[in-house]
């Protein structure tokens, strides 16, 4: 399932509500800009009726009672209009008879006689009455409604652009905004990603801001809950494998002294030894696993070459028992600044490990080599044997606790791996499980960051 993202979340809700009011501030925009143009076009039709009788004038003023002009309006006169007015039409009535009108004027049975502002005929005419009682005259201007919205509607394409522009920038502010407002949220998800499963120290809340002080303290409530919760498991733990380490003593014991006191040959015991012994292997095994999972990891500079020549030298004796023989390879510089007793046991696990599955007369190969850019990022030690293996299908599994491999039932307790993958994983490294390239046997590689912390 695809997660969401917050920031699109909260930009799409905003994004729709700016559409949302641009569109009722658009719809309020059109009505009020419909009226004044309405208003401006009436306004104009009284100017130019105004404007008709003024060009009248001349010709009124000619004229007698008993001899009224003819042609109120000159040739000059119309074109005067035309120029100023080229799509209204006009017409004048005297005592209700047409004397004169434009060429576009619609007839004049539709036209409306009275003074004052009229809508009629089909093509939506909007037309102004003027009176001159004097003259006995009704002066008629109009003009259609088409055209004027035609005029509404340039003005809606003026601002069209302006105002997607408007639009589309304001989008492009709102979504950095957001993803700026919204940092704190990506430095929290960045600093809780980076914490390993032991770091449970609370938030600081004064590093966040306010509108987070409710999560931050959620969280370091759970973070309390959670590490009271370890804290009573690996206490458990701890006390049950204390708890079994002195009645395993001392059945070991008791069962030595029956062997001695009594007749029970070596044959009948030696099961019941082993068992005891395994019993007594996992018991120290899970208080290991107890301790590397309460406790933290260190910080010291130490030679790591060192170190594994101490290991190597500690297991020399049991390893010529066996008939095995240790390879040492290193290259310089070998100084690691880390945990070295998480290292150590670590690589003491897996040196035992190795011992127990090569042959007799095989060898045990450790190197130790930098890596990485200027040889200086990484220490990487590879720790080889001659034995079966492990199947790559079974190397992920085999680093679960109390996982064994189908071919060697009843070696070990299940916890060796596990241990050591805990204890790389503390100190930040790696470690993968490979076959040799040259014949049978098991390759372990660990890489380790020279400055871990």
């Amino acid at each position: 399932m695809r997660l969401r993202s917050l920031t699109a979340a909260v930009y799409i809700r905003m994004l729709l509500l700016l559409i949302a009011f641009g569109s009722a501030a658009g719809g309020i925009a059109y009505v009020m800009a419909r009226s004044d143009i309405d208003r401006a076009s009436d306004s104009s039709l009284r100017v130019s009726a105004n404007m008709l009788y003024a060009l009248m004038q001349e010709e009124l003023s000619e004229s007698a009672d008993t001899h009224f002009p003819k042609d109120l309006l000159s040739a000059e006169d119309r074109l005067a209009f035309r120029t100023g007015e080229q799509k209204r039409m006009f017409a004048v009535f005297r005592n209700g008879t047409d004397i004169v009108h434009s060429e576009n004027a619609p007839p004049d049975a539709i036209i409306p006689r009275n003074p004052g502002l009229h809508t009629f005929g089909q093509d939506r005419w909007r037309s102004y009455g003027m009176d001159v009682p004097h003259y006995g005259l009704l002066i008629i201007v109009g003009e259609r409604r088409a055209d004027i919205n035609r005029s509404l509607i340039s003005l809606i394409h003026e601002i069209v652009f302006p105002v997607n522009l408007l639009v589309l920038v304001s989008a492009f502010l709102l979504w950095n905004m957001l993803r700026s407002g919204l940092a704190d949220m990506r430095r929290l998800n960045r600093q809780l990603g980076c914490r390993s499963f032991q770091d449970l120290d609370p938030l600081d809340p004064s590093h966040w801001s306010r509108e987070l002080g409710g999560l931050i303290g959620t969280l370091n409530t759970l973070f309390a809950r959670v590490r009271s919760g370890i804290e009573h498991e690996q206490a458990f733990t701890d006390a049950a494998a204390h708890q079994l380490r002195t009645p395993l003593a001392a059945i070991r014991m008791y069962t030595e002294l029956l062997v001695r006191t009594t007749d029970l040959s070596s044959v009948q015991t030696i099961p019941l030894l082993k068992s005891i012994d395994q019993a007594r292997s996992l018991t120290d095994s899970m208080l290991l696993l107890a301790r590397l999972d309460a406790g933290s990891a260190s910080r010291t500079q130490f030679d790591v070459a060192e170190l594994i020549g101490g290991i190597l030298a500690r297991q020399a004796l049991l390893a010529a028992q066996s008939g095995i023989a240790f390879s040492f390879d290193s290259d310089e510089p070998t100084i690691l600044t880390s945990d070295s007793a998480l290292l150590e046991t670590a690589l003491s696990a897996l040196i035992e490990n190795a011992m127990i599955h090569a042959a007799s007369g095989k060898i045990v190969e450790v190197r130790l080599y930098a890596i990485g850019q200027d040889s200086s990022q990484f220490l990487r030690i590879d720790i080889s044997d001659r034995g079966p293996g492990i199947p790559e299908a079974s190397r992920a599994d085999v680093f679960r606790r109390f996982y064994q491999l189908g071919n060697t039932p009843g070696i070990g307790s299940g916890l060796g791996l596990a241990i050591v993958a805990r204890a790389i994983d503390r100190i930040d490294g790696t470690i993968e499980l490979s076959g040799r390239t040259d014949g049978p046997g098991l390759k372990v590689s660990i890489r380790i960051p020279r400055d871990c912390f």
